[in-house]
């Protein structure tokens, strides 16, 4: 082994020596670019293609024509630098075959690569994009781009890395490359018809796509620096050299591409300078205030914050802190950014106003609910923390309130109410360290049902002895109503335009109860309560059958939603599950539009969705992770504090304040509440709700349609224990089973003794 040694490390040097020899663009062109923007110019309205093709590009300036600046140091000479920003500039390559290059069918993609050196130099405050081909607009999803996340996009606070988005099948992240900024980063997407690889920095990235998971775009530019498109934020840094081409490019040329271009970086010392100030803040006292930075000059760059002259940490572009009243109130920060190369840079100087104020955007409101439902009473509020909350209860008409003890939180529930709680009233005292407020109570009304009750056996037994808050077994054979076994909140068949086919034939193991077909845009509509939207633990439970998935549809197919957008600038909140066009399911929370990906564990069918087969599905938020079973068995999850969630009704009004408003989303089975995206096509049933999480063993038993006995040794006795049926007996294991005589509930104890006794529960 060691004669070979010298003969290896002679290769690599040649190799080495080969790549420093040919300068950047030489090495581009030789690789025969359909299109490459070099962004050498330092002034103009174009940005000149080098190919030979004479794809000219179109630099479009911001209102100022401050951005993008021209002649900024990058690979090989000039680089283009965008300042992002609601008044942006961009350059815009005029769509052409060269750019999207299409397969002998004039529908799907031919092989194509795309690349490009990136420099992001700010956190964003969501996805930014620098570069996008394509649209997506909630009814046309198509083309591709790269976006740097920021909060808005779920990662873990102050961590930013790069994402492919190929719509509408692959969306995908990259942790392993956490973005440094002010580095530049060689980007290269290609792309076969069927697989890809995105590189960053030649490290490769593989990803498969399905029949339909990559869609063109043949009509839209492609736009570096600008995310208006497909609805995002412009770009934040510096972008060089963005070549595409009408093949795969190879790994050793991406490598070679990034070698030759790290030797070629024009490094011009400039001293520190300040091209964006922190600007003034107003925030809660108690809550986090955050103050930016972007400055420019050689790296590295010193950072020295400080609040009223006092220097405070840290070393870095931004600076985050608990704002407290009265200390912080009106403090003056400002940043003294330096380097190697000049003197230091001072910004100008933001002021801080710390609020304390308590806001109650919305009282508990009063509500009328069923005998034998869940009631909850709700109140929003906002401003200084912490906030304190404190329930209590009148029973005379509101001439005294007596406290509730343990009810602590914003939200107090009530269970399985009686007419003898009818015209109860409920107050809360809501504090913070500054003041407190106690708005008006609410009245509960307890009414006797009016419907037919929904029978409650087999498997209905077994998931109401699991205390749902609302479930609706769906086992309707015509009218508009579909009916909450458990509670109050009834919902109406809606068939629009399409169909509801009742009494359909049920994928529940061991069941016969019926279950409804929806077709052509059909859903059920359940109106908004905050029973159904928690701000505590929850589960949503469906049963579900598809006769279309997402690929065959061209687009995601919405199972089940309760989702609120305003459509008004203001944050989305709720959530949604959807079938994606990679046939697998996508549960979706809100703001933070991170989703979690899930496929039933089915390998015969690639761990993917199949057409007209039944599949259990439960999603549940115990605060902690958020998790997706299919089958019984858990799939996939994510921690909570990764993803910004705010329940359906718990979140923004239209002025911008925190609260309920009137006419928020409702849960919708079949259909994103809002309407985006596609309807379901299939069978639904028994879909359920919990304002707790479900264990994984309550998943379990619900989709095998089955009671879990459990059964434990007490001295001389054994304990058993069961959720719901009928305990039985017999001295054989294969029976036969009598019912074990009198009145027998759970748990049971009985003595051990010498002869051997089986045990089984039978559900009615």
């Amino acid at each position: 082994m060691s004669s070979l040694m010298p003969c290896a490390t002679a290769t690599a040097f040649l190799l080495a020596a080969a790549a420093s020899a040919a300068d950047y663009p030489t090495t581009i062109l030789g690789d025969q670019p359909s299109a490459y923007y070099r962004f050498e110019e330092t002034s103009g309205t174009t940005a000149f293609d080098s190919s030979t093709n004479g794809v000219n590009a179109t630099i479009t300036y911001n209102s100022v024509s401050t951005s993008p600046v021209l002649g900024e140091p990058g690979i090989d000479t000039n680089s283009f630098d965008f300042l992002g920003g609601s008044d942006y500039g961009y350059v815009d390559i005029p769509e052409s075959r060269l750019i999207t290059p299409l397969a002998a069918d004039g529908t799907n993609s031919a092989p194509f690569s795309a690349e490009l050196w990136v420099r992001p130099t700010s956190y964003p405050a969501n996805w930014s994009v620098p570069i996008l081909q394509g649209v997506n607009n909630g009814t046309i999803v198509d083309g591709w781009n790269v976006y740097v996340s920021g909060p808005g996009a779920g990662n873990p606070a102050g961590q930013s890395y790069f994402y492919l988005d190929m719509r509408p099948g692959v969306f995908n992240g990259y942790a392993d490359f956490l973005i440094s900024f002010g580095a530049w980063y060689h980007l290269v997407l290609t792309f076969d018809g069927t697989n890809g690889v995105f590189y960053i920095n030649s490290v490769a990235h593989p990803f498969t796509v399905g029949a339909g998971g990559f869609v063109p775009d043949t009509t839209q530019d492609a736009l570096i620096g600008s995310g208006s498109s497909i609805g995002w934020l412009p770009f934040n840094g510096g972008v060089d050299e963005v070549a595409f081409y009408t093949n795969v490019l190879t790994a050793s040329q991406v490598a070679t591409h990034y070698t030759v271009g790290t030797n070629s970086f024009r490094v011009v010392p400039t001293g520190a300078g300040i091209v964006t100030s922190p600007t003034p803040q107003t925030n809660y006292s108690g809550l986090p205030v955050t103050f930016t930075v972007t400055a420019s000059g050689t790296l590295p760059l010193t950072y020295m914050w400080l609040s009223n002259s006092i220097p405070v940490d840290p070393n870095a572009s931004s600076f985050t802190f608990t704002a407290q009243y009265p200390q912080n109130n009106n403090a003056n920060i400002e940043v003294i950014v330096t380097n190697a190369y000049g003197p230091p840079a001072t910004s100008s100087v933001a002021a801080l106003t710390v609020l304390t104020n308590l806001n109650i955007a919305s009282p508990p409101g009063s509500i009328a609910r069923n005998v034998g439902s869940y009631a909850a009473f709700h109140v929003t509020a906002d401003g200084a923390v912490p906030i304190t909350y404190a329930w209590s209860q009148s029973t005379d008409g509101g001439y005294t309130f007596t406290p509730i003890p343990g009810a602590t939180n914003q939200t107090y529930w009530l269970s399985n109410v009686q007419t003898n709680q009818s015209g109860n009233q409920y107050a809360v005292l809501v504090s913070n360290p500054f003041t407190s407020s106690n708005p008006p109570a609410g009245t509960l009304t307890v009414q006797p049902r009016t419907d037919p009750p929904v029978p409650l056996n087999g498997y209905g037994a077994i998931v109401a002895a699991d205390r749902p808050v609302a479930y609706w077994r769906l086992d309707e054979t015509n009218g508009t109503l579909a009916e909450d076994a458990v509670g109050t909140f009834d919902g109406a068949y809606s068939p629009g335009s399409g169909t509801i086919t009742y009494g359909a034939t049920t994928g529940i193991p061991h069941s016969t109860d019926p279950a409804v077909i929806l077709a052509n845009g059909a859903t059920i509509q359940i109106p908004f309560a905050p029973e159904l939207n928690p701000d505590t633990a929850w589960s949503a439970e469906v049963w579900f059958q598809p006769s279309s998935l997402g690929a065959g549809g061209g687009d995601y197919r919405v199972i089940l939603s309760s989702e609120y957008n305003n459509f008004s600038g203001s944050p989305w909140n709720g959530w949604y599950i959807y079938q994606q066009p990679s046939d697998t399911i996508a549960f979706v929370p809100q703001p933070g539009n991170g989703f979690i990906v899930a496929g039933p564990d089915d390998p015969a069918n690639g761990n993917l969705l199949v057409a007209g087969k039944w599949y259990h599905l439960v999603v549940t938020d115990d605060l902690t992770d958020f998790n997706v079973y299919i089958n019984g068995e858990l799939r996939s999850g994510f921690p909570v504090s990764g993803i910004p969630f705010i329940p359906d009704g718990a979140g923004i009004n239209n002025d911008g304040s925190p609260g309920i408003t009137a006419g928020l989303g409702q849960t919708v089975i079949g259909e994103r509440t809002d309407g985006a995206f596609n309807t379901f096509e299939g069978t639904v049933d028994d879909v359920a709700f919990y304002n707790y999480a479900l264990t994984s063993q309550q998943v379990l038993s619900h989709a095998l349609d089955a009671v879990q006995l459990s059964i434990a040794r007490a001295g001389t006795n054994v304990v058993l224990t069961w959720p719901v049926g009928v305990l039985q007996k017999s001295t054989n294991a294969a029976g036969p089973y009598t019912d074990v005589s009198g009145t027998v509930t759970s748990p049971k104890t009985n003595a051990i003794g010498t002869r051997t006794i089986f045990w089984r529960v039978r559900v009615p």
